[in-house]
């Protein structure tokens, strides 16, 4: 007698799964629901199926729901054009995954984004969203993703943004952010990509960014940074790129950059600076193991030699030291180098003859160099070509 109740309690059990599974709650389909009818183009095919009529869970487009609840929406290049209105957003607390991108949303961003408190994933990067970035967002505290890049955002970069400390990639890019990268970045030890690229944030590089142990990536370039360049920033023992390039740094070079190029303690393979005024000389540090791959210092005002260290970056295919005021003869040692496609070293003041050498397969992999502006003489080598 006891099997068939306890088969009839596992069937009950098993439909209400089911009904779980299948059916969201109404405040949250009605939530989507209301959204929907505020898009200028109601009628996209991508949303088709969002009706009261079919279940969110089991038909609707954009894989919305589990165990019965939406936690995730991904609705990325449909062309949709609408806002994120407040009292949508706040019956959505279960949502986990939020993914708007490459849309036509416009308006800002509202301060009730913050009770979204399980999200982990904010991607709403290539909109047309305008306003500041709320502080609200600081509370988001288990995102692990916040991309807003590619829209009109504007003022600063929120404080609050110090909590997130399980964030592990920071996309701000391409907006019309003003001020300062806060200290408080270097708080987030989870960071492995930060790209605020294409802003005009001004004052220095905060030397906390050397907090960041598990930075792979950061990219600041194109704003209006001044100072120097931390020291710290050269002791990232995970940075493989790091482009600082178009903004209004001074001082010396970091003598630490070189170093982290160095193999097994670095992995630095893109180091691009170009556009500054960055001055003093060319680090002396480039180690045996170099796993450098680019290294564009153009237009900046660096003097002195071209150290022969260079020659210890075997994986360098771009050299770029045009438009400084290097003072040497040239440096037919970077002929050794096996996959160097692009040397630049115009507008110098580079001089002498450029001789024939006994290096035997020199320049192997060269197809760009340019040499001009400088005070060499004579003709160049036919062993270069």
């Amino acid at each position: 007698m006891m099997i068939p109740k306890l088969l009839s309690l596992l069937q009950s059990f098993t439909l209400l799964y089911l009904f779980t599974v299948t059916f969201a709650s109404t405040e949250q389909t009605d939530a989507l629901i209301k959204w929907k009818v505020t898009l200028q183009n109601q009628n996209n095919s991508l949303l088709a199926s969002w009706t009261l009529s079919s279940s969110a869970c089991r038909d609707w487009y954009g894989d919305i729901c589990f165990n019965g609840r939406i936690t995730r929406l991904n609705i990325t290049n449909a062309s949709i054009t609408v806002s994120l209105e407040p009292s949508h957003l706040g019956n959505l607390t279960n949502l986990v995954y939020l993914q708007l991108s490459n849309n036509k949303i416009s308006g800002t961003i509202p301060p009730q984004i913050s009770s979204l408190e399980k999200l982990q994933t904010l991607s709403i990067f290539d909109n047309h969203l305008n306003g500041p970035i709320p502080g609200e967002t600081g509370y988001l505290r288990s995102l692990t993703k916040l991309s807003m890049g590619s829209n009109f955002l504007n003022g600063s970069i929120p404080i609050s943004l110090g909590n997130l400390t399980n964030l592990s990639v920071l996309y701000l890019y391409k907006n019309q952010l003003l001020g300062f990268i806060p200290k408080e970045i270097g708080d987030l030890r989870s960071l492995t990509e930060i790209s605020l690229r294409n802003n005009s944030l001004g004052g220095s590089i905060p030397a906390s960014v050397g907090n960041l142990t598990n930075l792979s990536t950061l990219y600041l370039y194109e704003n209006l940074l001044s100072g120097s360049i931390p020291q710290e920033i050269g002791y990232l023992r995970s940075l493989t790129r790091l482009v600082l390039s178009t903004n209004f740094l001074n001082g010396s070079i970091p003598a630490s950059l070189g170093i982290r190029t160095t193999c097994p303690s670095g992995h630095l393979e893109v180091l691009d600076m170009h556009h500054n005024y960055l001055s003093g000389t060319l680090p002396t540090t480039f180690s045996i193991g170099s796993v450098l791959r680019s290294l564009n210092l153009y237009e900046n005002e660096i003097e002195g030699n071209i150290f022969v260290s260079l020659a210890n970056c075997e994986e360098l295919q771009v050299l770029d030291l045009g438009d400084n005021h290097l003072i040497d003869t040239f440096p037919m040692w970077l002929g050794t180098l096996p996959k160097l496609k692009v040397l630049s070293l115009r507008s110098n003041k580079l001089h002498g003859s450029i001789r024939t050498s006994r290096i035997k397969n020199i320049f192997p992999e060269l197809r760009i160099i340019d040499l001009s502006c400088n005070a060499f003489v004579g003709n160049l080598p036919t062993s270069l070509f």
